[in-house]
């Protein structure tokens, strides 16, 4: 398996127009899967979703109205409705804030948790298997902003990824008891990663209104800031001795006071043996490590490296669709499409 990788450059409408023209086929997979998890998760028609995403849309237009343009290109690229790619670049907020959330396990790493003063940022994107057709690994090149890559679905204008100033950028879905609102999650990370400063990624990431979910910026000064959001608050949280890991519930302690546990036990066995694997390697952690971190099986099959169990009902029947690493002190980053235990990891520049 190999996911297709895209250059993208110039204004942005051009960047998106190209964009759409290079993965249509790969928008259309994710335009049906979403489509189809819409119905069955929430009971929301395509055109439900729709019309739900032009309040989001609003939103990024009001945030950063480039964006907007960059996502008209997509959708003429790709020749598909602009609320089409609305619609999938607000999947988070029409999607997840009142279900059972059991997407990812991320860590950044810094010394002196690593050998050699390494600042490492990685996670398994988990979800569902289908998706795996819609992935893409995107390059931006873009005049006065930093150049970016991102792993995505196709037609998301952000992601999980990094830019050349040395910042790397991780997600984590919650769940909540409360409808999203705010700023949606893609287009928060995309303003991270167009961010030269990862005080300017903190600040964009977590600027109000607020949505339902876990950032995580990591820059190659050794500098990790993560941050927990639902409809009304943001809190903020540092890694200790150089470790910061999360999974999908709730763990500042404002928050996990304000919200229900998560009833999807995955999320606290996964933080557990992530923590237990730092514990293990602490301050001699590589690239490597990590590697066999992705790949881990303790949990099978709700594991770091997660499987589908055919006895869950298919909606709860969740995989790793990716493992990262990204190598924020080489500017660098190394991909494994599928599960981790199956494939190899790959080196990519920005």
């Amino acid at each position: 398996m190999k996911f297709k990788e895209i250059t993208t450059q110039g204004a942005p409408y051009e960047r998106g127009l190209s964009y759409g023209q290079q993965c249509q086929k790969e928008i259309g997979v994710s335009i049906q899967v979403y489509g189809n998890l819409f119905k069955e998760l929430k009971g929301l028609s395509w055109e439900d979703a729709r019309k739900i995403s032009e309040f989001y849309l609003s939103k990024t237009r009001d945030f950063a109205p480039a964006y907007a343009e960059e996502m008209q290109g997509i959708a003429d690229g790709a020749k598909v409705d602009l609320l089409d790619i609305a619609a999938l670049n607000a999947r988070t907020e029409i999607m997840f804030a009142q279900l059972e959330a059991q997407e990812c396990t991320t860590l950044s790493l810094l010394p002196p948790a690593t050998a050699g003063g390494k600042v490492l940022a990685a996670q398994n994107w988990d979800f569902y298997r289908e998706l795996r057709d819609s992935m893409v690994i995107l390059h931006v090149h873009q005049e006065g902003k930093p150049n970016f890559v991102t792993v995505t679905e196709a037609g998301m204008i952000g992601g999980i990824g990094m830019n050349d100033q040395g910042i790397g950028v991780l997600l984590n879905a919650l769940t909540a008891d409360v409808s999203c609102q705010g700023i949606p999650l893609r287009t928060r990370m995309r303003a991270m990663l167009d961010s030269e400063t990862i005080y300017e990624a903190y600040s964009l990431g977590s600027e109000k209104p607020t949505t339902v979910g876990h950032l995580v910026a990591t820059h190659k000064d050794a500098l990790t800031i993560a941050f927990e959001m639902d409809s009304n608050t943001v809190e903020t949280m540092l890694p200790e001795d150089g470790v910061w890991a999360h999974t999908n519930h709730y763990v500042g302690p404002k928050m996990y006071q304000a919200h229900d546990a998560n009833p999807r036990g995955s999320t606290y066995i996964r933080l557990q043996r992530i923590q237990a694997l730092i514990k293990e390697s602490y301050g001699k952690i590589t690239k490597e490590t990590v590697m066999d971190m992705l790949r881990d099986h303790a949990g099978y099959p709700y594991a770091l490296c997660t499987h589908e169990n055919p006895k869950d009902p298919v909606t709860s029947q969740y995989v790793t669709n990716y493992g990262i690493i990204m190598d924020l002190t080489e500017g660098c980053f190394y991909l494994a499409p599928g599960n981790p235990c199956e494939s190899e990891f790959e080196k990519y520049e920005v």
